[in-house]
């Protein structure tokens, strides 16, 4: 529910959850047009059955900082240095996706305007001597969840394949180590079509 609501699900507050999470407090979510049916419940544990997502939510927001070196993974605390850059400016990051001579760091543009960007920018040039520096705006982040999603092979060809059959492309690709959400980073104008056809794919077909 927390990783929903982190998404853009905005039936719970993403914190607001806690005193009855460390309870053990299951949570029923009522449909206000339909208060005799039995609502949605949120449990402390539930069986795997059938159907391994059981939320899809979206948010947009969101701002990618790409940064490339070659050796980057070579050398020692450059990771931890990069993020002490963006500590220093009170920005906090949302995810790292990174490969052997690359790395992105996810931010929300709340926290990144355009004075607070060329700060940063100019400090990891000088300090951290990269290859290629580079900002992307105007992303969202999309997520499916679900506890059988570890359990289910295919979940993330699925998915790719959905975007694909209505345009969509992905921006990038993150997954938790829990196995519990996918997260895909897409164009902010493609959120109405991304969460349809994941809808379509997970909840209809």
């Amino acid at each position: 529910m927390r990783e929903l609501s982190y998404a853009g699900f905005s039936v719970f507050h993403d914190e607001a959850l806690e005193p009855v999470f460390h309870a053990g407090i299951p949570v029923v979510v009522k449909n206000t047009n339909n208060p005799q049916a039995p609502g949605t419940r949120i449990v402390p544990e539930r069986a795997i059955g059938q159907r391994p997502v059981v939320g899809i939510a979206a948010t947009n927001g969101f701002c990618s900082v790409y940064i490339s070196k070659y050796l980057m993974n070579r050398e020692v605390g450059f990771g931890r240095r990069l993020l002490a850059i963006f500590e220093d400016e009170g920005i906090p990051f949302e995810h790292t996706p990174s490969g052997i001579d690359n790395m992105s760091v996810i931010v929300r543009e709340a926290y990144f305007n355009h004075a607070t960007e060329e700060r940063v920018l100019r400090r990891v040039r000088s300090e951290l001597e990269v290859d290629e520096l580079s900002v992307e705006r105007g992303l969202a982040l999309v997520m499916i969840v679900g506890e059988g999603m570890h359990h289910t092979i295919g979940l993330a060809a699925r998915a790719c394949v959905a975007f694909s059959r209505s345009a969509v492309n992905l921006e990038m690709i993150n997954q938790g180590s829990s196995e519990v959400s996918m997260m895909f980073g897409i164009k902010a104008e493609d959120i109405p079509t991304a969460v349809r056809t994941l809808y379509e794919e997970f909840f209809r077909s």
